[in-house]
């Protein structure tokens, strides 16, 4: 019974972190890897942004290391 327990944290912990968004931007224009709500995006943020992790919502993205939220202008799905 442990051991099935400990592989379904196990599980849950690794599925969690392989699917994660990310987001590579130049410019305010930003592509997403494994985002459900948009591939490619235009924003009001300007910084630079190699494979960040982000959370996707309909209206905005958060980069989860700063928490800065920036909202979508443009998208394509």
């Amino acid at each position: 019974m442990k051991i099935f327990l400990i592989t379904i944290i196990v599980n849950i912990a690794f599925w969690t972190n392989a699917i994660a968004t990310t987001a590579n931007c130049d410019n305010g224009k930003c592509d997403f890897i494994n985002s459900i709500h948009y591939k490619s995006a235009t924003t009001y943020c300007l910084q630079l942004l190699n494979y960040e992790e982000v959370k996707t919502d309909y209206l905005f993205f958060t980069i989860l290391e700063t928490g800065e939220q920036c909202r979508v202008i443009d998208s394509d799905s």
